[in-house]
């Protein structure tokens, strides 16, 4: 199946439906100013994306921002790793509310690339912390991003930017700078 055309004529999620429907295996090949992209497919499920330096639900969501650019479908490209593997249908649903939740945590945590430090003489009052957020807290040091503390972690960029975002509102942590990549 040759797939290929312009993100100005369709959007990434109907041709991800569209290569969800056929069932298909191979890799999505994007091309845009912003940068290049793959997605990989099999039986139609996402199994692994990557742009840039994101990866898995981190990329598509990177993505899903994308309307400009050309895309190729090459069939029976295999990934060589697995970051995600779930129906289109939940990835998109995922990555909607995933934006959603970004939209209200921007004003305090605007990318995965910034930094967060403790704050010096916090207020502890009676703050009451998760085995998440402990685990989050054990990797700030001042100078990883919000994407490195995923990475030590071995989670999802977007959940560790949602605890961290809670230790700044709890007034544990705040955010110093935002690292350009």
């Amino acid at each position: 199946m040759a797939l290929s055309g312009d993100l100005k004529d369709f959007e990434l999620n109907d041709i991800f439906q569209f290569i969800q429907l056929g069932g298909k295996d191979g890799a999505l090949h994007i091309k845009s100013d912003k940068g290049a992209s793959v997605i990989y497919f099999k039986g139609g499920n996402i199994l692994h994306a990557e742009v840039g330096v994101y990866e898995g639900t981190d990329a598509i969501n990177v993505l899903l921002t994308w309307n400009d650019g050309t895309f190729n479908f090459i069939p029976n490209e295999e990934a060589d790793k697995v970051t995600i593997d779930l129906p289109v249908q939940n990835v998109i649903l995922e990555a909607a509310r995933q934006i959603d939740e970004w939209k209200k945590m921007e004003d305090v945590i605007p990318s995965i690339n910034v930094v967060v430090d403790f704050v010096g003489e916090p207020d502890m009052g009676d703050i009451e912390l998760q085995p998440a957020e402990w685990k989050a807290l054990s990797f700030i040091d001042g100078k990883k991003t919000v994407k490195e503390i995923a990475d030590a972690l071995e989670m999802n960029s977007f959940e560790v930017a949602k605890i961290l975002y809670s230790l700044v509102q709890s007034g544990l942590v705040r955010v110093i700078k935002e690292k350009r990549l």
